[in-house]
């Protein structure tokens, strides 16, 4: 599925995934912005949108949601949950309110959110007694960072 994507901000980094298996890609802040007592607007740095001129997404969307580490800051995403147009083609931002001003926000530079492709189609769910053993197991909550994978 090819994602057209344009830089807004020249120091903007192309989202990418912390390990091939990943659902997410994570994103930098490259602009941050107070914008309410306590409520902080980030830029991405870039717009995107899905190449529909070689193939049909009509099923796929973006939406944008906060890393499982982001207990570890005293912010929480403005709407749970973003998500991005199919027709909105401007810079992607993100809102957090910093409810517990006495733990760390987030800082232009650091990976804040993720971008996920979303899709409409039915799934069928199998119900089984064990899921396939893997390198990543049960390790979640910003496990991807540490350096001990």
């Amino acid at each position: 599925m090819k994602v057209k994507i344009k830089k807004i901000d020249s120091s903007a980094t192309i989202p990418e995934k912390a390990h091939d298996s990943d659902f997410g890609y994570d994103c930098y802040a490259v602009s941050e912005q107070e914008i309410a007592p306590n409520v902080w607007k980030y830029g991405l740095g870039f717009a995107i949108q899905l190449d529909t001129e070689h193939a049909d997404y009509t099923n796929f969307g973006f939406t944008i949601r906060p890393r499982s580490s982001i207990y570890k800051t005293g912010m929480v995403l403005a709407n749970s949950i973003g998500t991005i147009d199919e027709d909105y083609t401007g810079e992607v931002c993100v809102i957090f309110y910093h409810v517990l001003p006495n733990m760390p926000r987030y800082k232009v530079g650091d990976k804040i959110c993720q971008l996920h492709i979303d899709t409409a189609y039915k799934l069928d769910f199998v119900e089984v007694n064990e899921l396939t053993s893997t390198r990543r197991g049960s390790g979640g909550f910003g496990s991807s960072d540490k350096k001990n994978k």
